[in-house]
């Protein structure tokens, strides 16, 4: 017999206020209270007159904590998972101890679970936080050699549910695979969609899709691909994350579940959310960036270039022959100058227009670069002034060369049905034997043209 008899114990379990049950030596329930009765989902009359035992009520992984105490017998508190009637999980912080008499054991449970559920959402959206202060430290650092591959890996892990992704992107108006985890993207990579082919339209919010029919209205190819590569057959459902720049959606990280078609909620959307503005900032910041990288090139070669026909102008040859001439020192070789000017194109801007002129020397600038060696410098310094630098040339090289030159400038030219012929006069000058640096080459390759010039001549090599 117990040292406390029945309706003692009974009038404890209704005074605590929270759910408490007494069990027996074989750990099987012999009293509890309404509050215990309301956690495990069952009737007293069920739970006491059937004393039914207290591991029908845990998870298979928790047993063991009950047998540790069934051999210690200290008391003891730990987290359980009880599972009710209805199947459902309750997190419980359960404290057992023995009886006074020795023959019995008094449990109290408290329910947990919703700040259980709290504590998990709080963890997790703190690693969603700590994986987006990741990625933008990283984006800073610009040293991500793949950004979405890099992204989508953060998303899955971060996003509950998510067990698979992928990242399309709109290029030149369709949109196309860069990045997968959990499917083969070098097959993915070879396919595309239009806008009315994406199973989730062209959306500007996070959105769930389990409709996936828009895939089999694709070709055999396409939707192959898809099965194959893309498990599209397989997915549940879909966390769609779009990507919006000013606006413009312009691409969508997938966030797939093989399993449970309602295994993202309302907390899951909210962290796509998140996820999805971080998303538009750093991709607008690539944007800018870009463009501004775009307008350097662009600014960085109007400086070295000659605007109209895109040739090297004074200053980049200025620079390209001191390399050239450092070069051919170390080698010991020769570099000719070769100064063009043409003849008959000052008549062509009088009597048509400059703008014809312009089309005249854009044509001629093609020809010109077109004849030249890889090794070799083409640049504009004046209106119909040309320079050539030859690397590795010797004289007769280089009076070879000017012959071509020629010929290829006096090749017809057919504007608006009309025709133009230009020709041209060049001087020759060598480094390092007509100077020891590149002004003074430049300055007698000059001469030599002018007395090409003045004999109508269609080269002259400079003699000192």
């Amino acid at each position: 017999m117990w040292e406390f008899s029945e309706e003692v114990f009974s009038l404890l379990l209704d005074l605590s206020g929270f759910p408490m049950l007494v069990l027996d030596e074989e750990l099987k329930i012999q009293l509890t209270n309404k509050e215990a009765c309301v956690l495990l989902g069952f009737s007293e009359e069920e739970l006491r007159e059937k004393k039914r035992p207290f591991a029908d009520f845990l998870r298979f992984k928790d047993l063991h904590e009950l047998e540790d105490f069934q051999q210690n017998k200290s008391v003891k508190e730990f987290h359980l998972t009880l599972v009710n009637s209805e199947g459902q999980h309750k997190e419980t912080v359960v404290r057992i101890k023995t009886t006074p008499d020795g023959k019995g054991f008094l449990v109290s449970l408290i329910d947990v679970t919703e700040f259980k559920k709290i504590a998990e959402k709080l963890t997790r959206r703190t690693k969603c936080q700590d994986a987006l202060m990741k990625i933008v430290a990283q984006v800073l650092k610009g040293d991500i050699e793949n950004l979405y591959q890099f992204l989508l890996e953060k998303a899955v892990e971060t996003v509950p549910g998510a067990q698979a992704g992928s990242v399309l992107v709109r290029e030149k108006g369709l949109f196309v695979y860069k990045a997968a985890v959990g499917y083969d993207l070098s097959e993915l990579s070879k396919i595309h969609f239009k806008e009315r082919e994406l199973a989730q339209r062209l959306v500007k919010d996070v959105m769930i899709v389990t409709d996936f029919s828009a895939n089999e209205q694709l070709d055999e190819t396409r939707r192959k691909i898809l099965e194959d590569a893309g498990k599209f057959r397989q997915i549940k459902v879909m966390l769609t994350i779009p990507i919006v720049v000013q606006e413009q959606t312009v691409g969508f990280f997938n966030l797939d579940n093989f399993e449970n078609v309602k295994i993202f909620d309302d907390e899951s959307i909210e962290m796509g959310k998140i996820f999805a503005a971080q998303l538009g900032v750093i991709f607008e910041r690539l944007r800018l960036e870009e463009q501004i990288k775009n307008q350097m090139q662009q600014m960085r070669f109007l400086s070295y270039h000659d605007p109209l026909t895109t040739l090297a102008n004074r200053r980049y040859l200025q620079e390209e022959a001191e390399r050239i001439f450092a070069s051919s020192d170390r080698r010991k070789e020769t570099v000719s100058v070769l100064y063009l000017d043409l003849s008959n194109f000052k008549q062509i801007n009088d009597n048509f227009s400059h703008e014809i002129g312009d089309k005249v020397l854009i044509e001629i600038a093609k020809r010109l670069k077109k004849s030249t060696r890889k090794s070799d410098f083409v640049s504009r310094i004046g209106g119909d002034e040309f320079i050539f630098l030859l690397t590795n040339t010797s004289t007769e090289g280089a009076t070879k060369f000017a012959k071509r030159i020629i010929q290829q400038i006096e090749v017809p030219i057919i504007i608006d049905a009309t025709t133009f012929t230009v020709s041209g006069n060049i001087g020759i000058a060598e480094y390092p034997k007509d100077g020891d640096h590149f002004e003074k080459v430049l300055r007698n390759a000059d001469i030599a043209m002018y007395r090409a010039k003045s004999q109508k001549k269609p080269y002259c090599i400079f003699e000192s």
